[in-house]
């Protein structure tokens, strides 16, 4: 083609060329880096190209890395640089590289407490600096036969002399750490999360430098497309982005934005270092996801930052959280930022008192001129599930003050996770979580009177707080008008590991609900969808009064069904989920209004259940009308019935499984429904 040229463009045009041929580009549905070929052989969910300096990819941080198909050659002595833009999602599991080259060979990438390294060889040249999440930073690294360097923006942080490295060969990836291993045997570890652009790996040692710092924004929200054929990935839920989502906690009202925080391993659907997501919404209807708000440091909380709120009427505001270092727990005080972000401030116990197996999820009540931290535990043979507490007069010193008196509240268990109190009504709730052994967990709660040291319940006998013990470990928090705004979880125990590598996402954050004491029974609790969420379902799809059954069409749209069933004369209710063509349904739910009974029965359904029975049996009070209200939405089923919690999935795992049918017998008989699909 040269030929063609005038000799000056030809010329051009060869020292272009020359210039990029050690950068990383797309070529269909392949890349290459000078000669080496790439490709993703393991990608569950596509590397996508976005805005970024040079040619920019989207990594999801556990399956789409790019892999040369064979063994690739490296000779030191000649020189090496190596470099990239990045901006990552979250911190990685593990070391994580941008570039490797075999075992032992090279590596360029980061820690899981993002501080920078390169490797080559029996070299090592690393920064103590994390590096920031969610913003552009150049990471870069060259050796010139004698010195290893390392550089941040240009600028060198590192070094490590050793004299020459021999020849280097190998399996060569962009994106991850090939050695890394698996979690579990399924989940890959060591890559990144986030955005690479121009990555450069040239055989000299010309280092790579940045060029200007990039104008745009780096986008780490999942790309659509990862998800546009998951059929149970549910839309209207606030969910993080990709992997991991579990405990939400820390639910705040500041400044007219509520601030919730959960659980979260952006790097994959499996437990592991985990950091705080955060969304924000200004109507508790649509959430906007932000960047991880609290991460691990190398210091008492290293293994994860677990579970944590706020101090209540404290300034400047303040949570405590648990963080664990791999063996056992402590209590750190964050700092929050303008922007909801956190930062640990010191630490409030490096580990657990000695009688105790662990501690985790503080919980904090202002009582008069101090603050009592209750914070679950349980005892050291695991024979009794226990809430520790710590007290302070200033929100930032605290003193161990022994185990809190429950009063005698019935806990079962090994272990009392999430412990929660606060005033609803006119009386005080103590909730939480326990852990009992070969058990799916559930929380239960108790009503009763507090004095400021004691809590007293009015019966020790539990209570749970939904119908199928499948609905969790809400988070809670006062609304503008003092009503009780909750957010809780519905874990995945349906599906197995691989499936849920291969969806890219595990358990359901719910929408946000007022939770009080039920009108009949004032000693159960009661929900219904805030108003804001609820008036986002304005569109009827299809609506009726006076039937027996019906068999309505959701398109595979979020839809929240409304209906009241006269059972007068006693009868069963029948509701079918993520129902087919033929009439198989994935999940059917029944409700005998004559004793209360429900049932969830997946024995028909595409997937059994791993972590429950194909059938869970929960009550309700016996009632002669039935009144249902409930969003479904993917895989997710959330709502209530009588005003009592449900919640469970129901997967299809393939598309135009999407009707669902809801039939009353014996007696009963639907007064009316209706069917609205999302705005």
């Amino acid at each position: 083609m040269n030929d063609l040229l005038p000799p000056a463009v030809a010329l051009a045009v060869s020292i272009a060329f020359m210039a990029s041929a050690d950068t990383l580009a797309q070529h269909g549905a392949g890349w290459s880096l000078g000669e080496i070929d790439l490709a993703t052989p393991y990608a569950q969910r596509a590397v996508v190209p976005v805005d970024g300096p040079g040619a920019t990819f989207r990594f999801d941080g556990n399956s789409n890395w790019l892999e040369a198909g064979g063994s690739v050659a490296l000779e030191p002595s000649d020189g090496l640089a190596v470099g990239a833009w990045l901006a990552f999602a979250s911190p990685p599991g593990d070391t994580a590289a941008i570039l490797y080259l075999a075992q032992d060979g090279l590596l360029l990438g980061l820690n899981r407490w993002r501080q920078p390294e390169i490797r080559l060889g029996n070299l090592r040249a690393a920064g103590t600096d994390p590096l920031p999440v969610g913003e552009w930073v150049h990471l870069a690294g060259d050796y010139d036969g004698e010195t290893l360097r390392l550089r941040v923006d240009g600028d060198e942080v590192a070094q490590a002399d050793g004299g020459a490295v021999g020849p280097i060969e190998g399996l060569f990836a962009i994106g991850r750490a090939l050695d890394a291993g698996f979690q579990q045997g399924t989940h890959p570890l060591g890559a990144i999360s986030g955005v690479l652009g121009a990555v450069t790996f040239r055989r000299s040692a010309d280092p790579v430098t940045p060029g200007p710092r990039p104008d745009t924004t780096p986008d780490l929200d999942a790309p659509a497309v990862w998800f546009a054929d998951d059929p149970d990935r549910p839309r209207a839920f606030p969910l993080g982005a990709t992997g991991w989502t579990n405990e939400p906690h820390a639910l705040t009202l500041r400044d007219g934005l509520w601030h919730l925080y959960f659980q979260a391993n952006p790097n994959g659907a499996f437990w592991r270092d985990i950091v705080w997501g955060h969304q924000v919404s200004s109507d508790l209807a649509v959430w906007e996801r932000r960047r991880p708000a609290l991460m691990p440091t190398t210091g008492f909380d290293r293994r994860g930052v677990w579970v944590g709120n706020w101090i209540p009427d404290r300034e400047p505001p303040a949570v405590l959280y648990s963080g664990v270092n791999g063996d056992w727990a402590g209590i750190g005080l964050a700092k929050a930022d303008l922007e909801g972000g956190l930062s640990l401030a010191h630490v409030v116990d490096h580990d657990t008192p000695s009688e105790f197996q662990d501690m985790r999820d503080p919980w904090i009540v202002r009582t008069g001129d101090a603050w009592l931290m209750l914070i679950g535990t349980g005892s050291r043979d695991r024979s009794e599930a226990l809430v520790y507490t710590y007290l302070s007069e200033d929100g930032k010193t605290w003193e161990r003050t022994g185990l809190f008196d429950t009063g005698g509240a019935e806990m079962p268990g090994q272990y009392w996770e999430l412990p929660v109190l606060l005033e609803i009504g006119d009386r005080w709730m103590l909730m939480g979580t326990p852990v009992l052994e070969g058990e799916p967990a559930r929380t239960l709660y108790w009503l009763g009177e507090f004095d400021g040291t004691r809590f007293v319940p009015e019966d020790p006998e539990p209570r749970q707080l939904d119908i199928l013990a499948t609905y969790r470990a809400p988070t809670m928090a006062r609304g503008p008008e003092g009503d009780l705004v909750a957010i809780g979880i519905v874990a995945d125990e349906i599906r197995n590991e691989q499936k849920r590598h291969e969806s890219g996402w595990v358990h359901v954050l719910t929408p946000a609900t007022r939770l009080d004491l039920c009108h009949d029974n004032p000693d159960d609790l009661c929900q219904e969808f805030v108003p804001a969420f609820a008036d986002r379902f304005v569109r009827i799809l299809d609506q009726g009064k006076a039937t027996t059954s019906a068999t309505l069409s959701t398109g595979g749209r979020p839809v929240l069904l409304s209906a009241e069933v006269d059972a007068s004369n006693g009868g069963l209710v029948r509701l079918g989920t993520r129902v087919t063509d033929e009439g198989e349904v994935a999940a059917e739910l029944t409700i005998d209004a004559g004793t209360g009974a429900v049932r969830l029965d997946y024995t028909n359904g595409p997937v059994l259940p791993i972590g429950r029975s194909s059938v869970i049996e929960g009550m309700i009070p016996p009632s002669e009308t039935i009144t249902i209200e409930i969003l479904m939405d993917g895989a997710a089923v959330f709502g209530s019935v009588n005003g009592r919690p449900l919640a469970f999935l129901a997967f299809a795992m393939v598309q135009g499984r999407d009707a669902l049918y809801l039939s009353a017998e014996g007696g009963a008989q639907i007064e009316a429904f209706r069917l609205a699909g999302h705005e």
